[in-house]
């Protein structure tokens, strides 16, 4: 199942911002000025880190593609910021990294699978 994204025009202090917004689950997935995030209101999978924002464990799909290189394997331990996985969507090629520092818990797709927006690709264990 492909998700498709919403087109919407904001304004934030009067100036208009175009953004592209889609709701899977508790999830909403947002995508402004070429970049992806994700906002999970209701989630545990989350916790504060310095006061300074969201942190997941979870390295999800940011949005429909196709999975081009695993770098990493179930039970590698991995750094915040490191490389982990490799898609292609849009005809562009996205590097999706660990958020956190941990152990690879699992990986939940292989090179070659098409991916939905919000999906988890792979987990990064305490």
């Amino acid at each position: 199942m492909e998700t498709m994204m919403k087109s919407y025009e904001i304004q934030i202090d009067g100036h208009p911002f175009r953004v592209w917004a889609e709701k899977v689950g508790k999830t909403l997935w947002y995508h402004y000025n070429g970049e992806t995030f994700m906002f999970q209101p209701e989630s545990k999978q989350h916790a504060g880190t310095g006061g300074s924002g969201l942190v997941h464990r979870g390295i999800m799909a940011p949005m429909p593609g196709k999975i081009i290189k695993v770098m990493v394997s179930a039970g590698q331990s991995v750094d915040a910021g490191q490389p982990v996985l490799v898609m292609e969507a849009m005809k562009m090629e996205y590097t999706l990294e660990a958020q956190v520092s941990g152990k690879i818990d699992r990986i939940a797709c292989a090179p070659g699978d098409q991916v939905s927006l919000g999906q988890e690709l792979a987990h990064v264990g305490e």
